[in-house]
């Protein structure tokens, strides 16, 4: 038996208010709320899709289920309250409040709610519609990631690296990062690989670098593919590996990660890393505006334009 969600509830409020709605604008609504382990997603992005009348962005039912949720948040309901806070700060079917957002992020914080900690942490890091406090962001920041939430164990690794409450601390802080990598938040690998390209906060070490790129690579994440095999192909971060990198590149095509057509394309239209073969870079972005990569669209004007043609059609020239 699949254990409970402990936004479900939410969930189901939701859905059973938006589900039978004609509003575009409610479904984005629920795409951009995204509850945690969100059952109706792909049925959402769907509706998005197929729903006839583009001019249906105003959401018509949503309110209904934000009502129903503000009641259950003001019987200090913990997970209730951590999503009025995010439906206030994001603006999701309301008008964006910061300040109404954070008030309710304030009440689920003293309910215990880790994701009110963490949200509420990085407004006090960044001093987003608060007073800029580290020391009080990396309280908050703590307590959510000792409960569960990796993107703040994440930022509590980045925070010790920099020396932002105390004296830089890289021994804690790559250990941080690293458990919440190995734990299942995939970014924190990113981080690392970041971390050890530019050698700010450690010594830069371009082989650690390219292993942590790897190892997110590896857990099938598309973006870090197409981030390496760019890297790869133009031989930017330290190691060039042409077959490897358009593998890779392909490979995040494949997952449909879509600006990768464009990546890919203006590598062979510049011949970086690859020969230049402007026929291969016209047909990447043709196949990119054809999945829905709006920048191909432009990329492909630029180029026409550059070669002096008009149409689409690929001359000998190109070949």
């Amino acid at each position: 038996m699949t254990a409970k969600h402990p936004d479900d509830e939410i969930d189901n409020i939701i859905w059973s208010e938006i589900e039978s709605s004609d509003s575009k604008g409610d479904f984005i609504c629920y795409v951009i709320h995204s509850p945690a382990n969100a059952k109706f997603l792909e049925n959402a992005k769907q509706r998005i899709d197929t729903e006839p009348d583009p001019d249906s962005l105003v959401p018509v039912k949503y309110p209904n289920a934000i009502r129903r949720i503000e009641e259950l948040a003001r019987k200090n309901d913990a997970v209730a309250s951590f999503h009025m806070g995010k439906i206030h700060a994001l603006g999701i079917a309301v008008p964006q409040n910061l300040p109404e957002g954070i008030r309710w992020y304030e009440k689920a914080v003293e309910l215990g709610e880790p994701r009110a900690h963490a949200n509420l942490g990085w407004f006090y890091q960044s001093g987003y519609g608060v007073t800029k406090n580290p020391q009080k962001a990396f309280e908050l920041l703590s307590y959510a990631a000792e409960h569960g939430v990796l993107s703040a164990k994440a930022a509590i690794g980045i925070m010790l690296l920099k020396g932002e409450t105390t004296e830089p601390d890289s021994v804690t802080g790559l250990k941080k990062l690293e458990e919440a990598f190995n734990e299942g938040y995939l970014n924190a690998g990113n981080h690392l690989s970041d971390i050890y390209f530019e050698g700010k906060y450690v010594e830069k070490n371009i082989e650690q670098a390219h292993r942590w790129l790897w190892n997110v690579a590896n857990c099938g994440d598309e973006r870090s593919m197409a981030i390496l095999g760019h890297y790869l192909i133009t031989g930017s971060h330290g190691k060039k590996d042409t077959d490897t990198g358009l593998k890779l590149m392909h490979k995040a095509i494949e997952k449909r990660f879509l600006p990768a057509y464009l990546w890919l394309g203006t590598l062979y239209k510049k011949g970086n890393g690859v020969e230049q073969n402007l026929k291969k870079a016209l047909d990447l972005f043709k196949e990119g505006v054809l999945v829905g990569e709006k920048d191909c669209e432009k990329a492909i004007s630029i180029l026409l334009a550059e070669q002096n043609i008009t149409g689409i059609n690929t001359p000998k020239s190109f070949h």
